[in-house]
């Protein structure tokens, strides 16, 4: 899916320049910020909620280290509403005879959580991880990737302990709009070096929280 680009007029020089270490290398897209969100000001740090459906996928088992893998199999598979897309990495850290405890490793690099095998996992993906007639092996892997038939999504101020994909932050506001009562749209930065004072963060986020999440989309923070 292609991106429309957008061209913007900055009307207010002194807060463009205080959002901006810098002009050069400067992208922007229009998004549509939530209807409900209120007045959101230029400097938000904005998350996605995907629209399009999802689709969650297991693979089979893999080892890390070179052997012979397991061959327990993932059932009761789903992800929650919004969950980022991309491969989320279980990997088994303590083997045992018909049993075992293992990481979820979302696509970013964070550890989502721990499980056990044969007991529920519920973290932003689901699922139980089942032992087979060969038992895992220590590193062993299996890849679970969530999807979205396309890139469609709405934005809103993201906030860390949101369940609906906007607790990753993805673009950062370059205008002051609101959307109180109906979706609008907007321009927002995707990439950019920003200044971090002039930043606006949602509940629960930090500097440090948001800063590779945005690094690794293009947006980098001076400090």
């Amino acid at each position: 899916m292609a991106y429309e680009r957008a061209g913007y007029e900055v009307s207010t020089p002194t807060s463009f320049t205080t959002l901006l270490a810098r002009t050069a290398g400067v992208t922007t897209r229009k998004v549509t910020i939530m209807a409900g969100e209120g007045v959101r000001i230029l400097g938000s740090v904005l998350g996605k909620v995907p629209t399009a459906a999802q689709t969650v996928a297991a693979s089979a088992v893999v080892s890390g280290s070179g052997g012979t893998p397991g061959n327990g199999t993932v059932t009761a598979l789903t992800a929650d509403t919004g969950a980022p897309a991309g491969v989320y990495q279980v990997r088994i850290l303590n083997p045992a005879t018909n049993a075992g405890s293992f990481e979820v490793i979302r696509p970013d690099g964070v550890v989502d959580g721990n499980g056990t095998v044969g007991v529920a996992y519920n973290g932003i993906v689901n699922f139980t991880l089942n032992d087979g007639s060969v038992d895992f092996v220590e590193d062993d892997r299996i890849a679970i990737t969530v999807s979205y038939a396309d890139d469609s999504g709405k934005y809103r101020l993201s906030a860390a302990a949101a369940v609906d994909g906007s607790q990753t932050p993805d673009m950062i506001l370059a205008e002051t709009v609101d959307a109180t009562s109906a979706d609008v749209e907007a321009i927002a930065y995707e990439t950019a070096t920003v200044v971090k004072s002039a930043l606006v963060l949602g509940p629960g986020h930090t500097i440090a929280t948001i800063r590779d999440h945005l690094r690794r989309r293009g947006i980098t923070i001076d400090d």
